[in-house]
């Protein structure tokens, strides 16, 4: 193209593209890092957690993985946890064991069970029910006593089935049971028992 000024030629000119302004530009070719799951606060997750209540090892892992943490965050995390005994399931196991005993009366079958539903490492449940205070035997016995007494009037099989099935969900093993009912039963009535209306329960325990 050339233009015409006072008389004068001048050189042609080739007309340039247009600048774009469209997001067509040099940062379409820059890679970004889509996934976040590194940026994922996995103290400040954990931390609020356990401010709320205490939390096994496990769930702590769980509750993170769930955030799609990456993964060597999540171990960092829990080794420092662990190191300022913020997770700690040989304590956490101790406790609820205790509690569960205590507030409930609840047999150390029972017990176990509970705290394998909350992640604990086995080895901590080992040691927790090692460790609960006082005999089963005589904890049961004290339970069958107790619950005995929603139980009068009733027929001396009926009381026996009764407080069997409720000893059981209890979490007391066979040969408690057995022995808390031969002695709450056999004592129930006055005048002592009779061997003949003694009705013998037995119950295998569970490997």
């Amino acid at each position: 193209m050339t233009f015409e000024r006072s008389g004068e030629w001048l050189a042609p000119v080739t007309p340039l593209p247009r600048a774009s302004t469209d997001a067509e530009d040099d940062s379409a070719d820059v890679e970004f890092d889509t996934d976040d799951s590194n940026d994922i606060d996995v103290h400040t997750i954990a931390v609020r957690a356990l401010s709320r209540k205490a939390l096994s090892t496990r769930e702590v892992d769980k509750l993170l993985r769930e955030r799609d943490a990456n993964p060597d965050d999540i171990a960092a995390e829990i080794e420092r946890l662990e190191a300022a005994n913020l997770l700690n399931d040989d304590d956490l196991a101790t406790d609820l064991a205790e509690r569960l005993q205590r507030r409930k009366g609840t047999g150390a079958g029972a017990i176990k069970a509970e705290l394998v539903k909350r992640l604990i490492r086995p080895s901590s449940i080992d040691l927790a029910i090692e460790s609960l205070p006082g005999e089963q035997s005589e904890l049961c016995a004290e339970q069958a006593r107790q619950r005995l007494g929603r139980l009068r009037g009733l027929d001396r099989e009926v009381q026996y089935r009764r407080l069997q099935s409720y000893l059981s969900r209890r979490g007391f093993r066979g040969s408690e049971i057995t022995a808390a009912l031969r002695d709450v039963l056999g004592t129930s009535r006055s005048g002592g028992s009779n061997d003949e209306n003694v009705i013998t329960v037995a119950f295998r325990d569970a490997d």
